[in-house]
């Protein structure tokens, strides 16, 4: 799985970006996206595991709560898909239909959504860190978070300085 860290940025772009033009009108297409999103979730939690290896001794970030958050957007959205047959949609037209489902289904969402945020908080505070060799503030990890946040765009740039980061280390194993 090392592989993927240190693979050409184009590759990893088209493996992220090619499975949303699956269409998700039927079975397969549903499965495909389940499967990318479980594919996705994978790498993510391998690199935040890998960078966290390589953080220095003082840092003040905590492995299993970047476990949780990546892992319950996942859990969510996977029951959200079998529950309500490919997603919902909630809004004024329909909020009623609901019921009481909404008072749970609108904080979970909106929780998710957090999760996600900590993670991509995570990986760009990490990044930084293991960059600069100490603990750093949000202002020096700020750009990553963004990057980060708009992926299409930023995995052109965080990319290769994650793998410059594992090439160095394959680089220093070998010399050793």
């Amino acid at each position: 799985m090392n592989k993927i860290l240190t693979l050409p940025t184009w590759q990893v772009f088209l493996l992220f970006i090619i499975p949303v033009f699956i269409p998700t009108s039927n079975i397969v297409g549903l499965l495909l996206t389940l499967a990318c999103m479980i594919f996705t979730t994978f790498c993510v939690y391998f690199l935040g595991n890998s960078l966290f290896q390589k953080l220095p001794a003082a840092h003040d970030l905590k492995i299993n709560r970047f476990h949780f958050n990546l892992l319950f957007p996942l859990f969510y959205l996977v029951i959200v898909y079998i529950i309500f047959d490919g997603g919902y949609e909630i809004n004024q037209d329909n909020l009623k239909g609901f019921g009481w489902m909404s008072w749970v289904i609108i904080p979970l969402h909106l929780f998710a959504m957090y999760c996600i945020f900590y993670t991509i908080w995570f990986i760009a505070k990490c990044i930084a860190t293991v960059e600069n060799k100490k603990v750093v503030v949000f202002e020096n990890y700020a750009g990553y978070f963004f990057l980060l946040w708009f992926f299409p765009i930023g995995i052109w740039i965080v990319h290769p300085k994650i793998r410059k980061i594992f090439s160095e280390t394959k680089e220093r194993i070998l010399t050793e």
